[in-house]
């Protein structure tokens, strides 16, 4: 199973209780996973952000998916997921890092870390425009796109998720189609009761066809759903 290299990019902090003035934990030289045969298969891929727990040692005490992957639209990949969640998890409990410092302490700390994944299967193939011998673009990226949709789903508010007073924005990385469709999607950030609705509204949004140059192409980019109690 091939190994792919750690592009861990430090977000933000999550709340972890301590006091606000303090140093950050910092990763010591690299880490590597691979990606198991059941993500691969269920075409997980994209952006994750990991909820990662560093102890006062520096040592990896937990790390969980947060958000994220993207998977294919109308697919359920449970297995895949949890797959994909150990493995990451067992990668993570393999890196240390230098402790989170509060006033010249060591401290536990929790942090988000993102990565994107690197699934083989969703590697495409490089094609070339036989009458210029310039390569064809098959995705393109359009950035936020909730103002070129040409129907936007609204997304189900859940009663769990207001019961526990879950709010605000949830960004949701999609793929559209050459024909218009939502094929791809996953959340990138947001509350965990409200992820789900969010990708399934993506899901289920429709988007003119895009064309370059006459040829058509698949579109990547974001759609931001805001939850208002």
């Amino acid at each position: 199973m091939k190994l792919f290299s750690f592009p861990l990019i430090v977000l933000a902090f999550f709340c972890s209780g301590v006091a606000a003035q303090e140093s950050e934990p910092i990763m010591k030289g690299s880490g590597a996973y691979s990606m198991p045969q059941s993500a691969i298969d269920a075409e997980l891929g994209g952006t994750v952000l990991v909820a990662v727990r560093i102890d006062s040692t520096g040592k990896v005490a937990e790390a969980k998916i947060a958000a994220g992957p993207m998977w294919p639209c109308g697919a359920t990949p449970t297995k895949a997921f949890d797959d994909l969640s150990s493995t990451l998890e067992e990668a993570f409990k393999k890196i240390e890092f230098t402790p989170a410092m509060d006033h010249g302490k060591p401290v536990e700390k929790t942090i988000g870390l993102r990565l994107d994944l690197k699934n083989p299967k969703l590697v495409s193939p490089v094609e070339i425009d036989p009458a210029t011998g310039k390569r064809l673009p098959k995705v393109i990226s359009a950035g936020i796109m909730n103002g070129k949709a040409r129907s936007l789903a609204k997304p189900e508010y859940p009663a769990e998720a207001r019961a526990n007073r879950e709010s605000g924005a949830v960004e949701v990385q999609v793929l559209v189609d050459e024909a218009g469709k939502v094929i791809r999607a996953g959340a990138l950030n947001g509350g965990p009761h409200l992820q789900l609705p969010a990708r399934e509204a993506a899901c289920s949004s429709d988007f003119a066809p895009t064309r370059l140059s006459g040829n058509p192409v698949k579109v990547s980019g974001i759609l931001t759903y805001n939850f208002v109690p």
